[in-house]
């Protein structure tokens, strides 16, 4: 056998090739990007703080709540979230009518992982939301801000044996079941507390999140797991559970999964004689502001460029998810029939992601090469993790409406490459003390956050001009209080 081996320049020229061919991609995805812009009057700029209820002071300031976004970081300090309670009242009240409007039964329950402020968490109680729990630690948060038991909902793949003994012995409305080997351990604590207790089952189908979730209709794992239940007084079977993702702003596969949903509902009817009576859709419903990074803003990114452009007219309004949702219901339980099912749904990100913003400090601004800095922030993936994989938006907090005249790479603090904020970002000149507000931070920023390096933030309400502080900012004390560590006062 002959081997033929290449040599350096056709290695050289190869390389060159696959290297002109990529920058004629990303040439391309830009000229798109920059056709798009122009068609959204967006050329210079990105999205408008009135995206989220938020106004710009005459002195240009970003304002929310009727509070100046800097006068509240200078009050508080930075890293700093801000939770706009009237925008919360009103994403409730928009979500709960865009369903209502089209079915008569319909409960909401807001999914405590998504923001566990007990601050956001008691206003939107107030308002007539349950609590959707999927640990021990949020069913025993739910219990201490005053939630009734029968307004609770507990999911989860997770469930401990002590976190079903209190779910149980408390009379949660429902335990919805992730895997038969939860099946027994409910009967047996149901049968201590002499009680009855309504289940359900979380499926899969054939669209969204399976892996370590739930259990399977095409496989017959979510029948037999209802057979078992049917077995046990202990239990009353009464629920169908799905949870198809997160961010999800296409109609289709919520109602590809509810359809699948409603036939196996008919089929528990006809083969076992069960009748559901609450299906819980989850949670997962997009906002019109933030996107998942698409391999094109990738691709983007990794060459120094901002993601494409926010379009949040290409997002599904909760009314359309409604509309077709409640249609798809009626195929199967007409209005003249004598049982409507209740739909029980679990949003989060659609309820609060929009009603807080993180507020951060510039720590340091570093000449990049021409009109471009590197802008080191006082916060980073340590408490920003989902800027990571999704698109926010980002305001100076004082010019939030003027265009981007320089780019910016914007990162945290720690010393990791991978602390990347933002890439590629146009804004006016920043400077060393200026603040800067990501918008959209209250999905999944407050749960994954951590203290890597640095404490966890303080968190304010805001509403007519007043603030309210509902979480008190880490120190450091606080830090390594469970460490037996004996710290000088």
């Amino acid at each position: 056998m002959c081997w033929i081996r290449k040599s350096r320049p056709a290695k050289g020229m190869l390389q060159a090739l696959k290297n002109t061919v990529k920058a004629a991609i990303v040439r391309g995805i830009i000229a798109h990007d920059r056709r798009r812009r122009a068609l959204l009057g967006m050329v210079d700029r990105d999205l408008h703080p009135s995206n989220w209820d938020a106004a710009v002071g005459p002195d240009g300031h970003l304002v929310m709540g009727g509070c100046d976004t800097l006068q509240l970081a200078q009050r508080f300090g930075t890293p700093l979230y801000v939770v706009d309670r009237a925008r919360l009242r009103k994403n409730f009240a928009t979500f709960a009518a865009g369903f209502r409007n089209h079915y008569p039964r319909v409960e909401l329950g807001y999914s405590y992982k998504t923001n566990p402020l007990p601050g956001v968490l008691r206003t939107l109680h107030e308002l007539g939301a349950w609590a959707e729990v999927i640990s021990h630690f949020e069913l025993w948060l739910a219990l201490e801000l005053d939630v009734a038991p029968e307004r609770i909902a507990f999911n989860g793949p997770g469930k401990t044996r002590a976190g079903l003994e209190l779910a149980v012995s408390r009379g949660v409305s429902i335990i919805n079941i992730d895997s038969e080997d939860e099946i027994d351990a409910i009967a047996r604590l149901a049968s201590l507390s002499g009680r009855r207790q309504r289940v359900g089952v979380r499926v899969i189908t054939s669209v969204g999140w399976s892996s370590q979730f739930g259990l399977s209709i095409a496989s017959g794992a979510a029948l037999r797991a209802f057979e078992h239940i049917r077995r046990l007084e202990q239990l009353d079977p009464a629920g169908l559970h799905i949870h198809l993702g997160t961010g999800i702003r296409d109609i289709w596969v919520y109602l590809q999964a509810v359809q699948e949903l409603l036939e196996f509902a008919h089929a528990l009817k006809r083969k076992l004689g069960i009748e559901v009576t609450t299906f819980d859709l989850g949670g997962g419903f997009g906002v019109p502001t933030v996107r998942k990074f698409s391999e094109w803003d990738t691709r983007l990114m990794a060459n120094g460029h901002a993601p494409a452009v926010m379009d949040v007219s290409s997002a599904a309004s909760i009314e359309d998810y409604g509309r077709a949702i409640a249609k798809l219901f009626s195929q199967y339980y007409p209005a003249s029939g004598s049982i409507r099912p209740s739909l029980f749904l679990e949003p989060g990100r659609a309820i609060t992601s929009s009603a807080q913003t993180l507020l951060l400090e510039v720590l340091a601004v570093k000449p990049a090469g021409e009109s471009s800095f590197n802008v080191i922030c006082n916060g980073g993936r340590n408490i920003a993790m989902p800027t990571g994989y999704e698109y926010h938006e980002m305001f100076a907090a004082a010019n939030a409406e003027a265009g981007g005249e320089f780019r910016y790479d914007l990162f945290g603090p720690l010393c990791h490459p991978g602390d990347v904020l933002f890439t590629g970002k146009l804004l006016p000149r920043l400077k060393a003390g200026d603040v800067v507000a990501i918008m959209d931070a209250g999905a999944y920023f407050v749960p994954n956050q951590m203290n890597f390096s640095n404490p966890r933030p303080a968190a304010v309400m805001v509403e007519e001009g007043q603030v309210t502080l509902i979480r008190s900012r880490e120190s450091f004390e606080d830090i390594v209080a469970h460490d037996g560590l004996s710290v000088r006062r």
